[in-house]
């Protein structure tokens, strides 16, 4: 009966937890993939699909009118920026409590350049980084904060 009973647990895990699945880490909560980037140009459509409906939906208003963008934010530490129809940018905050790239947000810069290497641009405020892509060119920015931690983390596409 063991020898029965044991397969049969671990096929109704494989049912309940198929092993590409996401896993939240609290029922209801979304988590990103460690790679973001295929998430960039997202239809709002395939967002919802994949992700659910946001917590909340709300305007950012550019210093010109084409840079207007809707905001569907997650509650769970992510938001995505959308233009027309598509994802162009993700924001990652400090309260997102898992890996995204290898790092966790909120970490220090000096932790972030040992995982991405040396960022191609850099100022008081920020440190952006060029990543490999197919579709079109990505960066990602970190708001540095008052401590020189990476405050925000910001994934987009630069063709916008």
């Amino acid at each position: 009966m063991k020898r029965v009973l044991f397969p049969l647990i671990l096929y109704g895990l494989f049912i309940f937890f198929p092993a590409n699945a996401q896993s939240p880490a609290l029922p209801g909560m979304t988590v990103l993939p460690e790679d973001p980037t295929g998430l960039l140009g997202y239809t709002v459509s395939r967002l919802v699909a994949e992700l659910g409906a946001p917590a909340k939906v709300y305007a950012v208003r550019g210093e010109e009118a084409w840079q207007d963008d809707v905001v569907f934010d997650y509650a769970a530490g992510f938001s995505f920026f959308l233009y027309e129809d598509h994802v162009w940018q993700i924001l990652v905050s400090p309260s997102y409590g898992f890996p995204v790239f290898g790092f966790l947000p909120g970490s220090a810069a000096e932790r972030i350049v040992s995982m991405l290497g040396s960022p191609s641009s850099a100022s008081e405020t920020m440190v952006e980084w060029i990543l490999p892509a197919e579709a079109w060119p990505v960066r990602l920015r970190g708001r540095l904060g008052d401590n020189g931690d990476i405050s925000e983390l910001y994934l987009y596409r630069a063709d916008f």
